[in-house]
């Protein structure tokens, strides 16, 4: 008889986990990922990476599906102006504003979508914001109203998407929009948008997180259990 159920048939700890309280890299066995992390004393990890699902080798590489990271070289965001990371979708790129207001075809002036498959696609939801914006928060992102932040579904469904790509700069959307000195930012199924850094940030004793995770490392004298996952 089949399990009708929406979760996962089995708990945490099932697969086999992994418990440390030194400064030593846990990586999960062949074919599983770390998908929970129980911090037992509070912690500052210094290396948490993501699976890199949608990687982007072509843009210099890419992020997890919305997951914290930590490196130890570079620090990125918790929930990725660079094109490779979450916290600004699948790309953030500048746009050509000359073309006048109330368009629905916009240019990219650094980003070409069409030598990018994958990247960039029909269907994909984006949000106009200003192209300064940082992932530490200075400045924050602020959302432009012309693309409202998306509901995908249900009676109230909104946002603004990408109907096609039409060359080698220009996407063309299925709502007028005036761009301003603006970015655009596509999401994608792995990527979204908004976070902060996770480089330092303390996890508190009996805060457990999850995701998915191909490496984790914390602080010595400091107890975590991982727990591993398909």
């Amino acid at each position: 008889m089949g399990i009708n159920s929406q979760e996962v048939s089995y708990g945490f700890g099932q697969m086999g986990s992994a418990y440390t309280d030194v400064a030593q890299t846990i990586i999960p066995p062949t074919g599983m990922v770390i998908c929970a992390i129980q911090f037992l004393a509070d912690n500052t990890p210094t290396v948490l990476t993501p699976e890199l699902l949608g990687r982007t080798t072509a843009l210099g590489g890419g992020d997890g599906p919305g997951f914290p990271e930590i490196t130890t070289g570079s620090n990125v965001t918790g929930i990725n102006s660079t094109h490779t990371r979450n916290s600004t979708g699948t790309i953030m790129a500048a746009l050509d504003d000359n073309a006048g207001s109330d368009i629905t075809q916009v240019t990219f002036t650094s980003f070409d979508p069409r030598n990018k498959p994958g990247i960039i696609s029909p269907g994909m939801y984006v949000l106009l914001v200003n192209a300064d914006y940082q992932e530490d928060g200075d400045p924050a992102m602020v959302i432009d109203a012309q693309t409202p932040i998306p509901i995908y579904s249900g009676p109230n469904q909104r946002g603004v998407k990408i109907v096609s790509i039409d060359g080698d700069d220009t996407i063309t959307l299925d709502t007028a929009i005036s761009p301003n000195s603006q970015a655009l930012i596509v999401l994608g199924p792995h990527q979204g948008a908004g976070g902060i850094i996770a480089n330092g940030q303390l996890y508190p004793k009996g805060l457990t997180i999850y995701g998915r995770w191909t490496e984790f490392k914390g602080e010595a004298d400091k107890g975590v259990i991982c727990y591993f996952g398909k």
